[in-house]
């Protein structure tokens, strides 16, 4: 048992010394992530109607729809991007946050009103990809991993929420001061 403790605690201290490796790497999976979903969305943008069009909620005017519809494909293309990059990747990653709990909203809302099983055309295009079909649940699921992966950006990562400068161009200068 004390072994196993030793192994353990090990193991946890090689995890905590590669902190913000790590970090890189959740900016860069999240970055692809959004990537992926942004040119699936304006790849054909008519797929992409069902999304937030049908249900409407309440809450939610058909012009603050139509603003989203026409805009959420070129934001998170940006997201993605900037957080593969790395530039300002703390301050992106907030507004990521801000953009994933309104997908975990409206994932929960549709789950709520037993849309689950639905095909979410989360990834607009790409949804015509035998692997890429997304129920409803499975793009909630997704948003949760993507709200993880942006704790990890925020708590990890070792760079200023203003510092501009790609992940690439730093080296491993960040990580050695801070150690």
């Amino acid at each position: 048992m004390a072994r196993q403790k030793q192994l353990f605690n090990r193991g946890l201290k090689n995890i905590l010394r590669h902190k913000h490796r790590i970090s890189i790497g959740a900016g860069i999976i999240l970055g692809l992530i959004f990537v992926v979903a942004g040119l699936g969305k304006l790849l054909h943008q008519p797929d992409t109607v069902r999304i937030f069009f049908i249900p409407l909620p309440d809450f939610l005017t058909q012009a603050v729809a139509k603003a989203v519809f026409n805009w959420l494909p070129r934001i998170e293309l940006a997201i993605g991007l900037l957080l593969i990059a790395g530039i300002a990747t703390k301050l992106v990653a907030i507004f990521s946050l801000v953009l994933i709990a309104g997908f975990i909203t409206h994932n929960s809302l549709l789950i709520i009103n037993r849309l689950g099983g639905e095909p979410c055309d989360c990834l607009g295009k790409l949804v015509n990809i035998p692997i890429t079909e997304l129920s409803v649940t499975g793009a909630l699921v997704i948003d949760l991993v993507m709200l993880a992966l942006i704790l990890l950006i925020l708590f990890w990562g070792q760079r200023t929420f203003f510092d501009v400068h790609p992940w690439f161009l730093a080296g491993d200068r960040i990580a050695k001061k801070k150690d």
